[in-house]
């Protein structure tokens, strides 16, 4: 699925200069100062990197979109079932994008900003929270298909000293199966409330550690968010390179991201355009502050690091979650391995697993995302083509609901009318618009009171 582009001189130079050689002694870094140095260089190892199963430009292979709008049958009932989530949510405004490549395309920046504020536009930055957990495991996944780690490693060998990993493997963490508690379900209330703070890696990690275990190594899933802050520790010692640029080498640079990158922990401001994001805190009696929510937007993303801290846009998580779903980002030794899914629970329907950092629900695979200030989800089915990604610009009622606004959306999407000369997929989607409409119905939160 990877097509490699002809490099120039110049890609050439660049990708020697930044690529690790670990000889017996170490990692040590090439550096190639004079130009004539680095053409020669790179002439006489071109035929070794050629080999070499580095990044290169990624093709997503997924069906062609029909080009125009959705069936205007389509489109009212999105339009009215967004209006209705953001109401349910609380949120003053979202940005949502559907893709039906047999019968068209809705994107929708519906609101404000803030009540009575500016209004949403589609090309809008948020923080992605937890869509963040797929990529970080695309980055394992890349250095497994370069040969410079394992699926099988285990955690203390790229982090010794890591206290409560004995017998931890790499992949464990991808799939979210080691046992670890979550650290983000006991901070979240301090993330919260001091969204500015800066936190250590190892800070979240230490929390996670200290929790009881929900199971041995690879017995079940359970959330936690340990587990890709681990991973992402675990990245940068055996490449001796940030998440920030492991990030934009393996997967935005290769699928043409261009509006997403992951910050430093002392960047708190979001690049303009942004949706402003709220979140009504929990009061001391335990109800939510609805009618004054908190202004969210400046926060460091140090408190989910590569649990959660990408920012894009609604237009780049479509990129990303079509190849995500499509494989596109896998090599020959991780494309059979990734997508092998584990149950999310022990009474949860078959069509429902869990796997690379990432959900597979009936046909289509992706992630949802909280981050204080903002929910998302992305959806894509790879065979169908069917693709929805969701923003909603208060975090107030879960990243479960916005996994379940986005279910509901294609629900209806998946029945929209073809085309011309276009056929409608067969088969279908193992949930229903009702049963999406009673769900999240009983997720709503800030409700007035009833009449």
């Amino acid at each position: 699925m990877l097509t490699p582009a002809a490099p120039s001189q110049s890609r050439v130079r660049a990708r020697i200069d930044s690529r690790n050689v670990r000889p017996s002694g170490g990692w040590m870094r090439i550096r190639i100062v004079k130009r004539v140095a680095a053409l020669a260089v790179a002439t006489s190892l071109i035929a070794g990197l050629a080999g070499c199963s580095g990044p290169v430009t990624a093709t997503v292979d997924f069906p062609e979109q029909a080009s125009g709008d959705l069936p205007a049958a389509t489109v009212e009932q999105l339009d009215a079932a967004l209006a209705n989530g953001m109401g349910l949510a609380a949120a003053s405004g979202a940005v949502v994008g559907v893709w039906a490549p047999w019968s068209g395309t809705w994107t929708s920046a519906a609101g404000t900003v803030a009540p009575g504020g500016e209004p949403m536009s589609a090309d809008m930055h948020f923080r992605v929270g937890d869509n963040t957990k797929p990529m970080t495991c695309d980055v394992l996944f890349a250095l497994v298909d370069a040969d410079r780690m394992s699926l099988d490693d285990e955690v203390s060998e790229h982090l010794s000293g890591v206290v409560g990993v004995d017998g931890l493997t790499l992949g464990q963490l991808c799939q979210s199966t080691s046992g670890l508690g979550d650290y983000a379900a006991q901070l979240k209330q301090y993330f919260a409330s001091n969204p500015q703070r800066q936190w250590t890696p190892m800070e979240l990690v230490s929390h996670g550690v200290s929790f009881p275990t929900t199971g041995a190594p690879g017995a079940k899933y359970s959330v936690s968010a340990t587990n890709y802050v681990l991973l992402g520790l675990a990245l940068e010692a055996a490449t001796q390179s940030s998440m920030a640029t492991l990030y934009s080498e393996y997967i935005f640079d290769r699928i043409g991201m261009e509006n997403t990158f992951f910050p430093s922990p002392e960047t708190i401001e979001l690049p303009a355009p942004f949706a402003t994001g709220w979140e009504a805190q929990r009061q001391a009696d335990g109800t939510l502050a609805c009618a004054t929510p908190t202004d969210e937007s400046k926060l460091s993303n140090s408190m989910v690091f590569s649990s959660g801290g990408v920012v894009s846009t609604v237009g780049d998580l479509k990129q990303y979650v079509q190849a995500l779903a499509a494989g596109s980002l896998l090599g020959e030794k991780t494309e059979e391995k990734a997508w092998k899914t584990v149950p999310v629970a022990d009474d949860a329907p078959a069509w429902q697993g869990y796997g690379p950092g990432a959900l597979q629900l009936g046909p289509m695979r992706g992630q949802a995302g909280y981050i204080p200030g903002h929910l998302s989800a992305m959806l894509a089915d790879p065979e169908s083509g069917l693709t929805v990604v969701v923003m909603l610009n208060n975090s107030t009622a879960g990243k479960e609901f916005a996994q379940t606004l986005a279910m509901k959306l294609a629900a209806i999407a998946a029945k929209a009318a073809p085309a011309e000369s276009r056929e409608r997929p067969t088969g279908g989607l193992p949930w229903s618009e009702e049963q999406m409409s009673e769900q999240l119905n009983a997720r709503a939160v800030c409700q007035p009171p009833a009449a």
